[in-house]
């Protein structure tokens, strides 16, 4: 055995698996993120951890990135209902799996209000759905990669 399959197998032995007291689920109303759910849900069962199931209202219009243009207020109430639903939805899943669950809604941007509910939090892993992007969109970003790029703790990107 080379010194360094040496030193990693002595560090796998006195490394611990980490903890993770507290995950944070990152949910829409997509398909991909009920499946980031579900994992969230074994994640926090096999832990013990508490589960947080949190939406994000945006608060600006998805093209008008650069300038602050807010929905108009008969679609901020139906994001409003949409939000209640999907994280009842969400919260009525874990508690039947026997998970402490807490619903949070937060406004603003997506990514940047969920780094800060994980930093704010102690959050140990943050569990997000990555979404299928084609062509031209594929250029703008997207709120996993900006989570995973920026915040303090372990990222989980659910495919």
């Amino acid at each position: 055995m080379s010194q360094t399959e040496i030193r990693f197998e002595e560090y796998l032995k006195k490394c611990a698996m980490p903890q993770y007291g507290k995950i944070a689920v990152a949910i829409d109303h997509s398909m991909r993120s009920a499946v980031a759910l579900r994992r969230a849900i074994s994640l926090a069962k096999a832990f013990c951890s508490k589960l947080y199931v949190v939406h994000v209202i945006p608060t600006k219009l998805p093209f008008a990135k650069k300038a602050h243009v807010a929905p108009p207020n008969e679609i901020r109430e139906v994001q409003y209902e949409h939000a209640k639903e999907v994280l009842s939805t969400a919260s009525k899943a874990a508690k039947d799996e026997g998970i402490e669950v807490e619903s949070v809604l937060l406004e603003g941007d997506p990514a940047e209000e969920i780094i800060n509910f994980g930093k704010e939090n102690g959050i140990d892993l943050i569990v997000v759905s990555r979404k299928e992007k084609e062509g031209a969109l594929m250029h703008l970003g997207s709120v996993s990669s900006k989570i995973a790029e920026e915040a303090k703790t372990s990222v989980l990107i659910e495919r």
